[in-house]
């Protein structure tokens, strides 16, 4: 976790849980969750790839809701230690 974006996630509305590098934000609805994918995607946040509902799913089918539009930096693990970053 880059400790520079603590005081941007805070003004998104994000709270520290009790473990270090975990941060928490509860949403309403799926419209409060495009709106805060996208002040994190303006931040530079890479959204992860992975298996059944990851952030990079969550992204796609609120971009299909047309909550959301326009590319996102995604994070996929390829081996522990590398990833490949790619423009969806």
């Amino acid at each position: 976790m880059d400790n520079a974006l603590d005081s941007s996630l805070r003004v998104i509305g994000f709270s520290n849980a009790t473990e270090q590098d975990i941060y928490l934000l509860r949403v309403a609805d799926n419209k409060q969750k495009a709106k805060v994918f996208d002040e994190l995607r303006s931040l530079g946040v890479a959204f992860s790839a992975g298996k059944e509902w990851c952030p990079s799913e969550v992204f796609e089918y609120l971009r299909d809701e047309q909550l959301l539009s326009g590319k996102y930096l995604r994070v996929a693990w390829t081996q522990p230690g590398q990833y490949r970053l790619t423009d969806a």
